[in-house]
């Protein structure tokens, strides 16, 4: 688990509050920022550790006396809104924080935000990131949770289930990393393994990998076995 950290998640929308959430279920500590109240206190009824603060982001004053300096991170939620997505991250950009991470409704919106500024990591358009996901998950010969992906690679989590990898090494299972893939953790009742090639895996042992997307159906076959697999 890393550090606990502390994040403002300027936004109360969807995409706001699922990284809300994700961040709160992660143990770090969450100030979500939104102009509407009733909203606020809305979304935030749900979770468990996150405070809300009613602010118009828009005004740089109240961002710098509501603290928005002592936070690890900033997430600009906005997107639909473009205007009041760059007035906000120009407003973050003019206190001198530059851990923002800002999202973009579309191509143009983010050509905007680069132009601010912004770093191509610390813009995102999340349509395209799903698209991407739902494409590649259509890839495999069943589902998968995708974690990440670019052109090449994506990480992903397989369940051990084939008896023919089951109280063997990774080594004896032949999963031993190279160019196509390689393990990065076991996850195992609750505990976290980083593994060498001797680590023995075991059933229902949740392995978390790095792999090439060609190579994703061979390696569901070696872990999984092919129950699931559709013929």
């Amino acid at each position: 688990m890393a550090r606990k950290k502390s994040f403002a998640v300027i936004g109360a929308n969807n995409f706001g509050m699922a990284v809300t959430k994700t961040l709160e279920d992660k143990k770090q500590s969450v100030v979500v920022y939104d102009f509407d109240e009733h909203k606020l206190n809305a979304h935030l009824a749900g979770m468990a550790t996150a405070e809300g603060i009613v602010l118009d982001a828009t005004n740089k004053t109240s961002l710098e006396k509501a603290g928005i300096k002592q936070f690890d991170g900033v997430i600009v939620a906005f997107g639909s809104n473009m205007e009041v997505s760059i007035i906000t991250v120009l407003n973050l950009l003019d206190l001198g924080i530059g851990n923002i991470i800002a999202k973009a409704n579309d191509l143009r919106h983010k050509r905007i935000l680069l132009a601010l500024g912004l770093d191509e990591n610390q813009v995102i358009i999340p349509d395209i990131i799903s698209g991407k996901m739902v494409a590649t998950r259509s890839l495999f010969d069943i589902d998968i949770d995708v974690q990440s992906i670019d052109d090449d690679f994506i990480s992903t989590t397989i369940i051990v289930s084939d008896p023919g990898v089951i109280d063997k090494s990774i080594q004896e299972s032949h999963l031993t990393a190279n160019n196509n893939w390689n393990i990065i953790q076991i996850k195992r009742g609750g505990k976290v393994i980083l593994p060498d090639e001797k680590t023995i895996l075991k059933k229902d042992d949740q392995v978390v990998l790095f792999a090439r997307i060609t190579a994703v159906n061979d390696l569901i076959l070696k872990i999984k076995g092919d129950d699931e697999v559709e013929n």
